[in-house]
């Protein structure tokens, strides 16, 4: 047995107490923890509100809460899925996304099946049997593509109660994964750059390009009644929330973040060359008209920001800081 003495104990008294805002300010100077915290799991968290908010709408007699609900949600949600991580280290959370959000899977209209259901006489838990039928799309369609009704509502509320599920499941599985991120650093900053770089091509491609007619194959024939939330028009908020979500990971006046990691590993070039082609993208959304309607014209400027962004991460960034990044449509050319 270790016997402490007086010595031992002065030695022990004189050692400096860490207390509990010194360690907290420590683990804020910590850029891994701080990207996990004050982004990943911040922004999970939010939903999770969010959608809480949109089942209390539910009850308002006012079309423009509702709306603004639903809207806040998408918003929510894009920020989620910009820097979704979790299936990583949760094989069972690989497939919340999808079950959260149906769009560009699947060849079957989820608008002419849900305003099928609707107009029968089954009982909304019944009729929604399928998990594209509970998802954000099918929200986007019950609530805002008819007049608004009980049997509307009634299916809203056992959707909405869906979504909320799967978003409760995304803040508590970041939770219980924290250390594992913070354990293995690199690997983290892997993920989330290319949680990152996916969902900005996606972006590109799917949620603009393929809607206002800047791909090869629609070159030219905008198609609005394409976008991810049509009825809603809540598309453009989470593409907003993907933009806003890169920020908060790259910006230099958001730091602790992967810019901070970048001037460690010095990749101020690299960094650098993002952080500028973000910026234009930025402007270049908030500078869109209100009333754009994913017109090819108005749609340029974010096209070609985001592609900006897709280069500046595949050609100066990733190498950089270490990160073996997946190639989605080679480097966007």
């Amino acid at each position: 047995m270790k016997i402490f003495t007086p010595l031992s104990a002065i030695c022990l008294l004189s050692v400096p107490l860490v207390s509990h805002a010194q360690l907290s300010n420590a683990q804020e100077k910590d850029p891994y923890a701080s990207i996990y915290d004050h982004v990943i799991q911040q922004n999970a968290d939010n939903a999770v509100q969010y959608c809480v908010d949109l089942q209390t709408s539910l009850e308002s007699k006012s079309s423009d809460v509702r709306h603004q609900a639903f809207v806040q949600l998408a918003e929510g949600w894009g920020r989620v899925q910009a820097s979704y991580i979790l299936g990583d280290y949760d094989m069972n959370a690989m497939d919340y996304p999808l079950m959260v959000d149906y769009f560009h899977s699947g060849n079957e209209n989820i608008h002419e099946s849900i305003e099928r259901l609707v107009g029968r006489d089954s009982k909304p838990s019944t009729a929604l049997y399928k998990n594209s039928y509970k998802t954000m799309g099918a929200i986007d369609s019950v609530m805002f593509s008819g007049e608004w009704s009980e049997r509307r509502k009634e299916f809203a509320e056992v959707m909405v109660a869906n979504v909320c599920k799967r978003f409760t499941q995304i803040s508590e599985g970041y939770k219980a994964n924290r250390d594992a991120f913070l354990f293995d650093v690199d690997r983290g900053l892997s993920l989330v750059v290319n949680a990152e770089i996916e969902h900005i091509y996606k972006t590109r491609d799917w949620r603009i390009a393929q809607v206002s007619g800047l791909t090869k194959a629609n070159l030219g024939e905008t198609k609005p009644e394409h976008q991810q939330y049509p009825y809603s028009e809540a598309s453009w908020a989470f593409i907003g929330g993907i933009l806003e979500t890169n920020k908060q990971l790259l910006g230099e006046d958001q730091q602790p973040n992967v810019a901070t990691i970048a001037y460690e590993k010095h990749g101020k070039e690299g960094i650098h060359a993002v952080q500028v082609a973000l910026a234009s993208s930025l402007e270049a959304y908030k500078n869109t008209p209100v009333d754009h309607n994913f017109n090819l014209n108005d749609m340029i400027p974010i096209f070609q920001g985001l592609l900006d962004v897709q280069k500046a991460f595949y050609r100066h960034l990733v190498s950089q800081i270490g990160v073996s990044a997946n190639l989605i449509d080679a480097d966007g050319d």
